[in-house]
C-alpha cells in the first residue's frame, strides 16, 4: 500500500506584510497563481530533507506590486543569481502559437524557502532577465530549458546545486540509479503550494518506460523514469532531478512532461546536454572587467563592447547601445544583441 506524507498549504494573503523587492516596489502578496496555468507537483512524496532542497525555489506570478502565492513552477539556483527551470514555465504564448514567447522579467517572482503562503515577500526575488533555449520546441517538447537571473544574489544560507557537466553526463548504464525529484504544487490529495520530494529510479536516456512511450525519442537530450509508486506531476514543472556522483550532488535534470494522470511514466531533460548553454548564463555572472583608472565600472563610450557591456543591459551586463549593437524590437526572429564580442538572440544568424 502506498504511504505518503502530506501537508496541507493554506494559502492566504499575508495580511498587512510587504517586501522591498529590489526595484523600489514593495511586493504585496495575493491569493492565487495569477494569470497563468498552474503547473502540479510531487505525488506520494515526502517533505524535504537534504542540503540541496534548499535549493528548489518556486516560481510566482507578479503584476506590479502583487505577487501571487500559488507557484506556477519550480526552479534551482544554480548559483546565486541564476536559477534553472524548465522552457515551458517561462513561454507565455498561446495555446495554438507554434512558436514560444518569453515572459516578462517583471512578471516573474523567485521564492527561496519550502512554503510560500506563510512566508513569500520576506524570501522574494525579482529578476532581471530570463531566457528559454533558443532550440526549444513547444510542440514536442523537446530542449525544454530555460535560465532566470535574478536582479540580485539571494541572500538566504542556502548553497546552490551545480548542474551536471558533460563530462559526467547521465548514460544508460546509470539507468537504475536513484534520482530524488523535488518541487512545488500539486499532490496526489489535491493541495498544493509546499515543497516536497520523491525518490525514482532512472529508467533510461529517451522515453523507454514501457509500453507508455517509444524506446528512441530524444535519447540524447531526455531521461525518463517508471512512476507508479509515484513522482512528479505534470510539472513539478521545471523543477530538478538530483543525482550523485562521487558525493557531490548534482542537477541532471529538469521536470518536462508525462502522463496525464501521473502515475505511469516521466520524463526530464538532460541538463549535461546543454552545458554550453548554462555554464555561460553561471560565468556571465562575474563580469571583473576593468575600465578607466582602474575603476571596475564599465566605460561605455568608448567604441569597444567589454565584456560586461550589452547593447539593453540584459544578463547583469551594463547596457552600452553606444558601444554594441543590437536590435530589441520588431519580430523576435530579427532580435539580437551583443554583449562584449558574441552575439545572442535569434536574429544572429540573419547577421
Amino acid at each position: 500500500m502506498r504511504t505518503s506524507l502530506v501537508i496541507l498549504a493554506s494559502v492566504f494573503a499575508l495580511g498587512g506584510c510587504a517586501t522591498d523587492s529590489g526595484d523600489g516596489t514593495e511586493l504585496v502578496a495575493t491569493p492565487g497563481v495569477g494569470p497563468i496555468d498552474r503547473e502540479a507537483v510531487i505525488y506520494y512524496g515526502s517533505a524535504p530533507d537534504s542540503p540541496e532542497h534548499d535549493a528548489v525555489v518556486s516560481l510566482h506570478w507578479r503584476s506590479g506590486s502583487r505577487v501571487y502565492t500559488d507557484p506556477f513552477c519550480t526552479g534551482t539556483l544554480i548559483d546565486t543569481d541564476v536559477v534553472l527551470t524548465a522552457a515551458h514555465c517561462l513561454d507565455v504564448a498561446s495555446a495554438s502559437s507554434r512558436t514560444y514567447t518569453e515572459m516578462s522579467p517583471s512578471n516573474l517572482v523567485i521564492y527561496v524557502g519550502d512554503d510560500p503562503s506563510v512566508d513569500l515577500t520576506s524570501h522574494a526575488y525579482t529578476v532581471s532577465d530570463l531566457e528559454i533555449y533558443s532550440g526549444y520546441n513547444r510542440r514536442s517538447i523537446v530542449n525544454d530549458m530555460g535560465l532566470v537571473r535574478l536582479s540580485s544574489p539571494i541572500t538566504e544560507s542556502v548553497d546552490p546545486v551545480p548542474p551536471l557537466p558533460a563530462s559526467l553526463e547521465l548514460t544508460n548504464a546509470d539507468a537504475g540509479i536513484d534520482l530524488n525529484f523535488a518541487g512545488f504544487g500539486y499532490t496526489e490529495t489535491g493541495s498544493y503550494g509546499e515543497k516536497m520530494q520523491v525518490t525514482l529510479p532512472m529508467e533510461g536516456l529517451g522515453c523507454v518506460v514501457s509500453p507508455y512511450c517509444s524506446t528512441t525519442a530524444h535519447a540524447d537530450t531526455q531521461f525518463s523514469y517508471a512512476q507508479d509508486s509515484g513522482g512528479p506531476c505534470s510539472g513539478d514543472s521545471g523543477g530538478p532531478a538530483f543525482v550523485t556522483r562521487s558525493g557531490t550532488v548534482y542537477v541532471a535534470g529538469i521536470t518536462s512532461y508525462g502522463d496525464a494522470r501521473c502515475l505511469y511514466y516521466g520524463v526530464s531533460t538532460k541538463v549535461d546536454a546543454f552545458e554550453s548553454f548554462w555554464s555561460s548564463w553561471i560565468s556571465g555572472g562575474d563580469t571583473g572587467a576593468t575600465g578607466d583608472g582602474g575603476s571596475t565600472a564599465p566605460y561605455c563610450g568608448d567604441g569597444t563592447c567589454d565584456a560586461d557591456e550589452s547593447c539593453d543591459g540584459r544578463r547583469s551586463t551594463t547596457a552600452c547601445p553606444e558601444d554594441c549593437d543590437g536590435r530589441t524590437s520588431g519580430p523576435r526572429f530579427l532580435r539580437y544583441c551583443f554583449i562584449g564580442d558574441t552575439c545572442y538572440g535569434r536574429g544572429c544568424s540573419r547577421l
